[in-house]
């Protein structure tokens, strides 16, 4: 094996070429820590800080509520270096994202800078259509209590509702997917769809005279569509199951009561009519007390 010889003028330039690497580097470093620190001195700046939270659309949700939320998730700061409530850096995402898990009630939501010091929040709130409250009807309506919910149109369970006396909103019975013990809160009594199409049929049901006051859900079994009644009568309910027959089950309801006979019958027994079953196929059953 032979021996490479290096000349000392190469050795040389190998030198100067790894100084001047290290010297660079150095360089780089400390430039970048003075740049780094030159941005986070400037993130921390009052005239780019967010330090103002408008809130807009709010009617049932406390304004104060979201402002002190949106601040929370501005304190503190980026890898502690960097103010969260700069105005160029500021966490709107998961300001976003977060309002919409905490406040149920938010149907539709925006999020942006107004100026560098302010932020702007813009809220539309969900209507209470209906009402949820629990999987089964209490023995007593006095057990009812403070245990229903607030649905939107979608089926969407978006709030805490207080005790109503009497019938001011339809309500609605169903098993929910959850643990024993959770909260139904962001949660829904069907799909979308499902829940279009329940709610059609329930307003069939009122086009045809009758009027529902809540439905127990059984998605694999019969549901039960309870109806007004007088006191000392009987309790009226419509029998049903959720598929995609229910538009028939209605036309069969519809055929049913253009029949004068059949719609007297109704009218005049209804204080002891006990259902009407649409389960079958073509037909309607019903019966008295």
């Amino acid at each position: 094996m032979r021996d490479t010889i290096t000349s000392p003028r190469v050795e040389v330039m190998k030198r100067k070429r790894r100084s001047y690497r290290i010297r660079l580097a150095v360089l780089s470093l400390i430039l970048l820590l003075v740049t780094s620190g030159a941005l986070a001195y400037f993130s921390y700046h009052p005239r780019v800080r967010l330090s103002s939270v408008r809130v807009t659309g709010t009617r049932v949700i406390n304004a104060s509520d979201i402002e002190s939320f949106v601040k929370e998730d501005m304190a503190g700061s980026y890898v502690h270096v960097f103010a969260k409530s700069n105005a160029f850096i500021y966490p709107r995402k998961k300001i976003y994202n977060d309002l919409l898990n905490r406040f149920h009630r938010i149907e539709t939501l925006s999020v942006y800078r107004d100026n560098l010091n302010t932020i702007q929040i813009n809220i539309t709130e969900r209507a209470g259509s209906y009402l949820y409250c629990g999987t089964d009807i209490p023995a007593r309506d006095i057990d009812i209590g403070e245990n229903c919910y607030f649905i939107d149109e979608d089926g969407y369970i978006f709030d805490k509702a207080p005790y109503f006396s009497g019938n001011i909103y339809f309500t609605y019975y169903a098993p929910l997917p959850l643990l024993e013990g959770a909260s139904p809160l962001g949660s829904n009594i069907a799909s979308v769809e499902s829940f279009h199409i329940l709610t059609q049929f329930i307003e069939s049901i009122k086009g045809l005279k009758f009027d529902p006051l809540y439905v127990v859900i059984h998605p694999q079994a019969t549901s039960t569509l309870y109806l007004r009644h007088r006191p000392l009568a009987t309790t009226p309910t419509i029998l049903f199951k959720q598929n995609d027959m229910m538009p028939r089950m209605i036309d069969n309801l519809a055929a049913s009561m253009n029949q004068k006979e059949f719609a007297n019958e109704i009218n005049s027994k209804y204080a002891s009519l006990l259902y009407i079953d649409l389960r079958f196929n073509n037909k309607v059953v019903y019966k008295f007390k």
